[in-house]
């Protein structure tokens, strides 16, 4: 029943960012260039060597050391990509995820959750996500749930090498250093992109919350090996077999309650960085999967915002209700406004929020159960600022909005809200300052 991964190439669209008022954010610290990445002005990535990495390096095994260490769990990774069998005949091999852009798209953003303390049984092996750009990248990063715990390793598909670049366990001090909080769940910030041309050098990087700055995770040059599957991204892909006491897929039971997530999926279109969408990609496979197809009736999916937010839970788990700050239903006031932004979920984010209590956003037709809710606030900001947040019209309470990385990289902080059965109103702004600008939220 194996599915071999052969993906389409899309025509690219290529997007548009607007320069957000300058006055929307003053006293900038933290400069961007054109892939929304805080950097030094003269760091561009089209000019960057691999051996420039922005910051330090992703401890990790290379070489004969991550394949051993990655097992059998990258035997079967392997044959999928190579359209052979898998190893166990009597395995389940399929996917769900986006084809992307190929020929003008250079590059991949996303913010991909972690699970800690899984361990696969069965056989079975659990690949989510995996993130590839197109156009002959030699880097495929996956999240990979095995017999042996959790990693997270770079897959070298250039130059013959055909296996694992470097492996990492996703332990505690990987996510004290690489991880922050989105919708409740440790999240890793993703960033692979050509390095040079000349070479077809790319290089993957994850963010440091520690430092703040993108670390490298690894890098690879030369000729892509598969140049028949230009890939693109899986949200979520399996191996698994029946498990005779369940007549369920094994990682059925072993992730039972878990939710795998992944948000703000962008690609490099041209310079510009855009949101994964429905004009520049297409979901594969179409519509929304049942469980049962992955052996797994209790598991569910959902395109929370197509095409950049994804999510797979099996029962147990919860998944969040977004609503984008620039959507038409809110309300804007004083000089709170709208500004295009490539890194922002929707495209654009809403800014001059603060400085006063006349400039504030309000986002509308907020529904959900009577009772404590966690609010996730995504925003972009280049500096540390802070946001106050009042629902229903009540006492505000003030959150924290640390510098994400620069005004057109998002970022997240979580708060408890307490909301009424039906509609609710919930308000932002800074009565003392300038709030940061406001990309969604989601309630869970």
């Amino acid at each position: 029943m194996a599915r071999s991964l052969i993906y389409v190439a899309l025509v690219a669209v290529l997007g548009v960012t607007a320069a957000a008022p300058a006055s929307a954010h003053p006293s900038t610290t933290a400069p961007s260039t054109a892939d929304g990445l805080a950097r030094p002005a003269a760091d561009d990535p089209a000019a960057r060597g691999a051996t420039a990495p922005i910051g330090g390096v992703v401890p990790g095994l290379t070489g004969a050391a991550a394949q051993q260490a990655a097992g059998a769990a990258a035997a079967q990774f392997k044959a999928s990509r190579l359209a052979k069998a898998s190893l166990a005949a009597a395995q389940l091999h399929t996917t769900w995820g986006v084809d992307l852009p190929n020929s003008a798209s250079a590059g991949l953003h996303a913010t991909q959750s972690v699970l800690t303390g899984i361990t696969t049984t069965g056989g079975d092996y659990v690949y989510a996500p995996t993130a590839i750009p197109a156009s002959g990248a030699c880097i495929e990063m996956t999240t990979a749930y095995t017999p042996s715990g959790s990693k997270l390793w770079a897959w070298d598909w250039c130059g013959g090498r055909d296996g694992v670049g470097k492996i990492v366990n996703l332990d505690a001090s990987f996510l004290a250093t690489y991880t922050t909080t989105v919708n409740g769940r440790a999240a890793y910030s993703l960033d692979e992109h050509r390095t040079s041309t000349t070479a077809n050098t790319w290089t993957a990087y994850l963010y440091n919350y520690q430092t703040h700055v993108w670390d490298a995770f690894f890098t690879s040059s030369g000729t892509y090996d598969l140049p028949q599957f230009p890939f693109g991204w899986n949200m979520f892909e399996i191996y698994t077999s029946v498990n005779p006491a369940t007549g369920a897929g094994y990682y059925c039971k072993d992730v039972a309650g878990k939710v795998f997530e992944s948000s703000s999926v962008q690609v490099l279109a041209g310079a510009t960085w855009v949101a994964a969408a429905p004009g520049n990609s297409q979901v594969d496979p179409a519509g929304t999967p049942s469980g049962s197809a992955y052996d797994c009736p209790s598991l569910s999916f959902t395109l929370a915002h197509a095409n950049d937010h994804w999510t797979a839970q099996l029962s147990g788990g919860s998944t969040a209700t977004g609503y984008e700050a620039e959507a038409s239903a809110n309300t804007r006031g004083g000089q709170a406004a709208v500004r295009s932004s490539a890194g922002a979920s929707g495209g654009a984010v809403v800014g001059y929020v603060g400085n006063g209590t006349a400039n504030y956003l309000q986002i509308n037709n907020v529904t959900g159960t009577a009772g404590a809710h966690t609010l996730t606030i995504y925003y972009a900001s280049g500096e540390n600022r802070s946001a106050t947040v009042s629902v229903n019209g009540g006492t505000a309470t003030t959150v924290s909005t640390p510098a994400s990385g620069g005004w057109d990289t998002i970022g997240s902080v979580t708060t408890t809200v307490t909301l009424t059965a039906g509609s609710n109103t919930i308000r932002f702004g800074n009565p003392s300052g300038w709030a940061p600008d406001f990309d969604r939220i989601t309630l869970s």
